[in-house]
């Protein structure tokens, strides 16, 4: 009886596997295409396998010629090397993404084409003594050395993976290569055990059970792709240099009708509605939100209307829907860039019937990341400086003033300036360790007492309200001033930002907890729309100060005239001083004088300046 009992179940569990992958829907990955190469090659290998035994047992009941037999035998040994080329092929995946590593891939193709030729063309014998059948000889030492070269590099590659999900593949890897080579060795100390074919097949749901089986990525209520899944298409896809079209669908449900079963039965149409799409692949990222992605990007926006338009009927007033439209893929840089624009935009797009990313929002995005980074580097490597800008006091006719104002150095020393990282800051919550910052540096110069001698009664320091609205914010002014031993009263903390009602009250509490520690506020770009009449006089402050394009406006335009005349009586019959910006001009500082303008602030008399070079304006003034 043939020993073949181990192969015949081996080729038929890779069959039935085969079937599986084949008939089951899946992602076009790159390493579903080089698994499915891995797995037809070990089928033809583990047939050739039966095939070469059977030939070997006619052969020696001449039923067959040696010639043939002979030639059975090396075509299951070429076929044992190209299924471990295969196998390597499918664990470098990622190695050589795309064309990547052109020059290894093409060694290790001519290192095949050289061992097949040599297999090939070396002499091969055979023996058969009862259930014991193998091969031998130079053709299959060749064979030998083919192999061990695929396998240590399957390895290799596995190891060469550091992420989460590369663990996991790492795993399952190592564990299918050392299934191989125990069998082979069992095998080759009993060569009476046929078990490397069982152990190829073995290892190949071990491959699909881990890594390959469709039905881990597909979420169980709807049947779409998980978020999982969404990033390992789109990482392969860019990896691989694969364009797609895709849109993000936001689905937010009418608070007024929570009912769940309403959204999830929404949900499952939905979702069997995208089935009619065959070039649309469909996820559902989050739990209020789906993703299409489509490779046929020159039909994708014919069928994004009809879905856009079926999703807008069906949902009727039970829910807002919010469209998130990318063309191509090929506009973002790679992968990391495409989801984090969409994490980015993400709370527009809720507020958005459509938004379309284009090259214009491609390039905000960029800039603001650039920013965020720019700051969170300077922050760590020291580049954050403070300038000073002075203020001219109208009732001394000295500078007893000045304004703090922050400037970061790029890499190169060239400063940055504050335009290009303030708002990137304040999105995403730089601004509070920045203004912290700020803060100590500003104590830091005022604990020299160099400002003080030369007149220099107070700097006003601006901070983000977002610094104010939390459980203690009060806590790093007062660690700073009690730690540089600086008198309250040589502070005056601005107010930039407005701020909601339910947040405002918080903010007022926090703010008189420094007020009774002797700081002073201001209210600082009144006039630019952010500021208004209800939002200052709520605010516990001392001091008003005009945006430069307010006081450009009474330069320029009749009826900005007449309104900055009454807020200025408006503000002076309430007790508060007002600090004019961007004066630039003597008839300009003329005019904001004789208007009973406390303080000047602007061009006129000095840019912002560095720590030494205030001090020597203010040595100079003081001369004068």
């Amino acid at each position: 009886m043939l020993n073949i009992e181990l192969q015949c179940c081996g080729l038929f569990m890779l069959l039935i596997l085969l079937r599986l992958f084949v008939q089951e829907s899946g992602l076009r990955l790159s390493s579903r295409r080089l698994y499915l190469f891995a797995l037809i090659s070990s089928i033809a290998c583990l047939t050739l396998d039966i095939v070469s035994i059977v030939g070997i047992y006619c052969e020696k009941h001449h039923l067959i010629p040696r010639i043939l037999a002979v030639i059975i035998c090396k075509l299951y040994v070429m076929s044992l090397a190209f299924q471990t080329y295969q196998g390597f092929l499918y664990a470098a995946g990622e190695f050589f993404a795309g064309n990547s590593h052109k020059k290894i891939r093409t060694g290790y193709l001519i290192w095949l084409i050289v061992g097949e030729a040599a297999i090939a063309l070396l002499p091969i014998d055979f023996l058969i003594d009862g259930r014991v059948v193998y091969s031998f000889g130079m053709s299959t030492a060749a064979t030998y050395a083919v192999t061990i070269v695929f396998i240590i590099s399957t390895i290799v590659a596995a190891f060469r993976e550091n992420n989460m999900t590369s663990r996991r593949r790492k795993r399952a890897i190592l564990i299918w290569q050392f299934t191989w080579l125990l069998a082979a060795l069992i095998q080759l100390l009993n060569p009476g055990l046929l078990l490397v074919g069982f152990a190829t097949a073995l290892g190949m749901m071990i491959l699909y059970a881990e890594l390959e089986n469709p039905h881990e990525g597909i979420d169980r209520m709807t049947g779409l792709f998980t978020a999982n899944a969404l990033t390992d298409y789109v990482n392969d896809a860019f990896g691989h240099g694969v364009v797609f079209s895709s849109v993000h669908i936001h689905i937010e449900q009418n608070m007024r009708d929570p009912d769940p079963e309403k959204r999830k039965s929404f949900l499952i149409w939905l979702a069997y509605y995208l089935g009619g799409f065959k070039k649309i692949y469909a996820y559902r990222s989050k739990e209020n939100e789906l993703v299409l992605l489509s490779e046929k990007t020159s039909g994708f926006m014919r069928d994004y209307r009809r879905i856009a338009d079926a999703i807008t009927q069906e949902c009727g007033s039970a829910f807002h829907v919010s469209f998130f439209l990318a063309p191509e893929s090929n506009a973002f840089k790679d992968a990391q860039e495409y989801f984090r624009i969409f994490s980015y935009y993400d709370a527009e797009a809720e507020n958005r019937g459509e938004i379309v990313i284009n090259k214009e929002s491609i390039d905000h995005f960029r800039d603001y990341a650039r920013a965020k980074e720019l700051v969170e580097s300077a922050l760590e490597e020291n580049r954050v400086e403070v300038f000073y800008q002075p203020f001219y006091n109208t009732k001394t006719g000295s500078f007893t003033a000045a304004e703090a104002l922050v400037r970061i150095r790029d890499e190169d020393g060239m400063l940055i300036p504050p335009g290009r990282f303030i708002p990137a800051a304040e999105e995403n919550g730089l601004i509070i360790p920045l203004g912290v910052e700020i803060f100590r540096q500003v104590c830091d110069f005022l604990s020299t007492g160099k400002p003080q001698e030369m007149g220099i009664e107070v700097i006003e320091v601006n901070l983000s309200i977002a610094q104010f609205d939390d459980v203690d914010p009060t806590a790093f002014v007062t660690d700073v001033m009690e730690r540089y031993k600086i008198d309250p009263r040589l502070i005056n903390l601005e107010i930039t930002e407005t701020a909601s009602a339910k947040a405002k009250k918080i903010i007022l509490k926090n703010m008189q907890k420094l007020i009774n520690l002797g700081v002073q506020f201001a209210l600082d770009d009144f006039g630019t729309g952010r500021s208004n009449l209800d939002y200052f006089l709520e605010m516990p402050v001392d001091i008003i100060k005009f945006d430069y394009t307010f006081t450009q406006g009474y330069f320029k335009d009749e009826k900005a005239k007449t309104v900055i005349e009454s807020t200025i009586s408006m503000m002076h019959k309430m007790g508060m001083e007002i600090v004019s910006e961007g004066v630039e001009t003597k008839d300009q500082f003329e005019s904001m004088v004789a208007l009973g303008v406390e303080y000047i602030q602007g061009f006129y008399f000095s840019k912002p300046l560095q720590e030494k070079d205030f001090i020597s304006f203010l040595e100079g003034a003081k001369a004068t």
